[in-house]
């Protein structure tokens, strides 16, 4: 598992590791919860993460959808699956050759987006009111229909970025959420890869933490900055600053970004 960057890290190998049981013996918060941590990460296996051909194995979806499974009714879980599920389009959307390589066409994709759609479309009716919900079918619809995308509401909420490049070729990575320990820990995961590959500093990569407030970035601190000499952040020295304003729902979008994890490369 990926050694914590911090003992005050809130989020642990154990915190994971007791989630994972109770879900695995039916718990359904235990489930949603599990799910919406593991939507801040590329995989949880080391193993994946280090592969050169950069999978993505969506970790979350098994445990959003056992969720569902037990309480159908459950709006957060559904919110959190279609959100992961528009992410998934997106990052097919990428590289047609790389889709196809992995079994992905047009007919998967409309499959997620008529699943995400079915599930937002569920949570609105029972509450027509709920964020998350209203902004992601409306960001759906907006990319089905190739339309302009809906304006943000002023939510608060920290950015993590990891880029990465060669030349013409850009990569980045991205995590979205509103809990400093959730910046700390996805951080660590993140950055693993790095670390396992170059070994020791510098290590080429341009890690950045943007805290936004009512929608709008006040603050952005260079992580790369203060990476010690096993890759990870000195979090004795980093200040994550507390949000102003109303925290971003779980799984709500910004804009064309997704609540937890997501990348880009080209």
């Amino acid at each position: 598992m990926v050694r914590l960057a911090s003992r005050a890290m809130a989020i642990t190998d154990e915190t994971i590791k007791r989630l994972r049981a109770a879900a695995a013996a039916g718990g359904p918060d235990a489930a949603r919860e599990l799910g919406r941590l593991l939507c801040m990460l590329r995989s949880d296996s080391l193993e994946h993460l280090r592969n050169p051909d950069f999978l993505l194995t969506w970790p979350e979806e098994q445990w959003l959808r056992a969720a569902l499974r037990t309480r159908p009714d459950d709006r957060l879980a559904a919110v959190l699956l279609a959100g992961r599920l528009v992410q998934q389009i997106n990052y097919w959307k990428i590289d047609d050759d790389n889709a196809n390589a992995h079994g992905e066409d047009e007919r998967t994709l409309v499959r997620r987006r008529d699943e995400a759609h079915a599930l937002y479309t569920q949570t609105l009716q029972a509450a027509p009111d709920d964020p998350a919900a209203r902004a992601g079918i409306a960001t759906l619809n907006a990319w089905a229909d190739d339309a302009d995308m809906p304006e943000d509401l002023p939510f608060s909420y920290y950015e993590l970025t990891l880029d990465m490049g060669s030349g013409s070729f850009s990569h980045s990575e991205s995590v979205i959420t509103s809990h400093p320990d959730e910046v700390r820990w996805a951080c660590s995961w993140l950055l693993a890869p790095v670390a396992a590959e170059v070994k020791e500093p510098p290590f080429g990569v341009d890690l950045t933490l943007f805290t936004y407030s009512d929608g709008q970035c006040d603050n952005v601190i260079r992580l790369d900055e203060h990476l010690t000499a096993d890759g990870m952040p000195g979090w004795d020295v980093i200040e994550i600053p507390p949000l102003n304003g109303e925290p971003l729902p779980a799984g709500h979008p910004v804009g064309t970004r997704h609540y937890g994890y997501s990348c880009d490369w080209g």
